[in-house]
């Protein structure tokens, strides 16, 4: 019991002792902050017990705080601002006074703003308002710089003006279908007035096009687009494609195509040719004046029209490829044999003869006339320098193979070398006056070079320029204490052609030298078989072969360009790039344009679906019967059937019958019917040449339910002149009429009025306002 006492009194001392220091960063680091740096903050205010306890909160506190705010920074950087928030709130919540706590606290609001705003341009980029989403995305830029999501919008808005900007705007699908157009002499702009009514274009003429200008134009199922271009040309114009529906037309002059053509600027970063080349080939073909060359970067800026800039880019297109690459696969193989034979006896070549006085000489070295005389023959003696006799038996023989395998990858049309040897030394010395001796080393290249040059044609095959040079040392020579070399060298020039993988063998460069030389004893080695014991025989023969095989292999080639590439339209010389002025098909004798003529306005008629050409006009004996109609209605709608005749100068009068089936079709109005199924008219058609043709239009309405394909039979009953005499009229057939399912709300269409003959007046003639449009 004692025991538990003393124990129970320990705990309650400990807990005593226990400061609120401790106690505060223990709270702290169980994650308890706020707990723990208010008991650091109360044991702060009592100084005097605790003089530690204010920097310890200080410290903590500044520790959290810092750590609260790198954490918002990397949620707000992240885009998690909310967590964001939530720090920094909390940071400001335990310093009150933070600094960057409460910008922290700003910068997220701000960023809830930029991220409303980044919201509305958005829409407004989907909704297609360019601007609104320009004006949004900027206005964040400029407060947030490094915002990507705004950064992005601007890209996505830049790229889809430019798209919009080089994409010039094309008309619609009204400029493709085919009509028949006829006119003699008519005011071009009544011709233009007459195409707008046709097919919904818009036409806007510039003020300086010229009110006379005049044309006659025959065309049978043409494009209109072909027909308008065919009509600006003649007349010396150009146009401008506004929008989809809208052209302005403008002289074709140097000062209105400054005023209405736009240009465009093109850059070309070029992969393989060079930009000092591809500068001067546009200069040259498309005759574009404002180019930038940048060497660095090998890139060519143009300025000029989209159709030369397109002219542009085929070109460059075609030359922009890269060369072609050979590896030349190289054996060099050096074979040298030798032979050496040293036989014989070999004597001393030279005995010498001295005298042997006790006589002086002289301070020079030399003895007088007087001691010569005073030695007797006993004093004389022979001797030589080398006493020995030496027996040569000596044979050698030797053989060298030397190979090189070299590999190399050459590009088309440039050179490569190789050197297998080595470079010897050779030292000049040169003495100057009043500055001494100077020396100087030079290298001599020697053994095997090779200089090669392919070129790689489109078919596979490689022409090679060959040069081959062997050199070797023969002999050192020492002249005045310079070293210098004798070289024996052989060379080879030419140029071959190979095909992919053919290997060529080069070989025939010997060197062969056979040296033969005795060393005898005068008189003596003369003497038949005792002669070969008085002389010494050395043959030496050296042979030296080069042979160098070659074999081309190509990595790399041009592809042969195609037809497209090679062939590609160029406008004119005054609009280079332009496309070619075309006409589709028509039918024989159809097309007739003139710019200027005398004549009457023919007005158009209607694009006919099933036509037989006619018979020349003025003609008599036979006429052609137009007939034009839809070829698909669908059921329960009206349509009519347009009839006419051409004129002539006798002018012409004909009965036709129609024939259809009752069950399809029912006849509404524009004949007469005796029974069902069947039609009657009868048509005139006018009496001078160049009138307008009086058509006939009847008008039918299907009664079937069901789609189906029925035939509109046409006969002439009878056709004559206006002087009683019978005419011969061609009818194209029967017209074929596809049935289609009916639409909801269909109704059968009003009739277009037929057209009418001009009044006759004198000089040129205005088309009038009620003039039917061609279809």
């Amino acid at each position: 019991m004692r025991h538990v006492l003393i124990l129970v009194l320990a705990l309650a001392l400990h807990g005593c002792a226990t400061s609120p220091v401790e106690r505060g960063k223990e709270l702290i680091a169980q994650g308890r902050i706020e707990e723990g740096l208010a008991v650091l903050e109360e044991a702060a205010k009592e100084r005097y017990r605790h003089p530690e306890a204010y920097s310890t909160w200080l410290t903590q506190r500044d520790r959290i705080v810092r750590a609260l705010i790198r954490e918002g920074d990397a949620r707000r950087t992240a885009g998690d601002l909310d967590a964001a928030e939530a720090a920094y709130a909390r940071a400001l919540q335990i310093a009150p006074d933070s600094t960057l706590a409460q910008n922290g606290l700003n910068a997220v609001a701000q960023a809830h703003r930029h991220a409303a705003r980044m919201e509305e341009a958005e829409a407004a980029y989907r909704r297609g308002d360019i601007a609104d989403a320009e004006a949004l995305a900027l206005s964040v830029l400029k407060e947030a710089p490094e915002m990507r999501r705004a950064r992005m919008l601007l890209r996505e808005i830049a790229d889809r003006r430019s798209s919009a900007a080089l994409e010039p705007p094309r008309l619609g699908e009204a400029l493709r279908k085919p009509i028949t157009l006829e006119f003699r002499n008519a005011p071009l702009r009544s011709v233009f007035e007459v195409i707008s009514r046709t097919s919904g274009i818009n036409f806007v003429f510039d003020r300086d096009v010229r009110p006379d200008l005049r044309a006659t134009i025959f065309v049978r199922d043409t494009p209109l687009d072909d027909i308008v271009r065919l009509l600006l040309v003649t007349n010396q114009l150009d146009r401008k494609i506004l929008n989809d529906n809208t052209v302005l037309v403008f002289p074709n002059t140097p000062a209105k195509q400054k005023d209405y053509q736009e240009t465009v600027v093109r850059s070309f970063y070029l992969t393989n040719a060079e930009a000092k080349q591809t500068a001067a080939m546009i200069r040259a073909l498309v005759k574009t004046r404002d180019l930038y060359i940048d060497d660095k970067l090998n890139l060519v800026v143009m300025k000029d029209t989209p159709d030369a800039v397109r002219l542009a880019e085929q070109l460059v297109a075609a030359q922009d490829l890269g060369e072609p690459e050979v590896v030349l696969e190289l054996e060099v193989l050096e074979v040298a044999s030798s032979s050496l034979r040293d036989f014989g006896i070999r004597y001393p070549d030279q005995i010498s003869l001295g005298a042997f006085g006790t006589g002086t000489t002289t301070g020079s070295g030399t003895s007088s006339l007087s001691e010569f005389t005073e030695l007797r023959p006993g004093d004389w003696d022979f001797f030589t320098v080398n006493p020995a006799i030496i027996f040569n038996l000596r044979q050698t023989d030797g053989a060298v193979n030397t190979l090189a395998n070299p590999r190399i990858r050459v590009k088309n049309r440039e050179k490569a070398r190789i050197h297998i040897g080595e470079k010897v030394p050779v030292i000049t010395t040169t003495s100057t006056a009043n500055v001494g001796v100077s020396s100087s080393v030079n290298y001599l290249e020697v053994g095997l070079k090779l200089d090669v040059e392919p070129n790689v044609y489109l078919d596979d095959q490689v022409a090679i320029k060959l040069q081959l040079e062997v050199s070797n040392i023969l002999e050192q020579l020492n002249v005045s204490g310079t070293v210098s070399y004798r070289l024996g060298t052989r060379n080879a020039a030419t140029t071959l052609r190979l095909h992919d993988g053919e290997t060529q063998v080069l070989a025939g460069l010997i060197n062969d030298e056979d040296r033969r030389s005795a060393n005898k004893v005068p008189y003596l080695s003369e003497f038949p078989l005792l002669g070969r014991l008085f002389r010494s025989d050395n043959d030496q023969r050296v042979k030296t072969e080069i042979v160098l095989l070659i074999t081309p292999r190509v990595v790399r080639n041009l592809m042969r360009p195609d037809h497209l590439q090679t062939h590609v339209p160029s406008g004119t010389e005054s609009a280079p790039g332009a496309m070619p002025l075309r006409i589709a098909a028509t039918p024989l004798r159809a097309l007739s344009v003139e710019s200027q003529g005398g004549g009457t306005v023919t007005a158009a008629r209607p694009a006919t679906t099933q036509t037989q050409p006619g018979a020349e006009e003025g003609v008599g004996g036979s006429l052609s019967l137009v007939v034009t109609g839809p070829e698909e209605v669908p059921a329960g709608s009206g349509f009519a059937l347009s009839l006419g005749l051409p004129a002539r100068n006798e002018g012409s009068q004909a009965s036709i019958r129609l024939t259809f089936d009752p069950g399809v079709l029912q006849l509404v109005s524009g004949a007469s019917s005796d029974s069902p199924g069947v039609a009657q008219l009868r048509m005139t058609g006018p009496s001078v040449v160049g009138s307008p043709m009086n058509v006939v239009q009847p008008q039918f309405r299907v009664v079937a339910k069901e789609p189906t394909t029925t035939r509109i039979g046409i006969e002439v009953v009878g056709a004559e002149n206006e002087k009683g005499q019978p005419l011969s009229v061609d009818t194209p057939g029967a017209h074929v009429l596809n049935i289609t399912a009916a639409q909801p709300g269909t109704q059968a269409p009003e009739p277009p009025p037929a057209p009418s003959a001009p009044p006759a007046t004198s000089g040129t003639q205005e088309p009038p306002p009620d003039e039917e449009a061609p279809r």
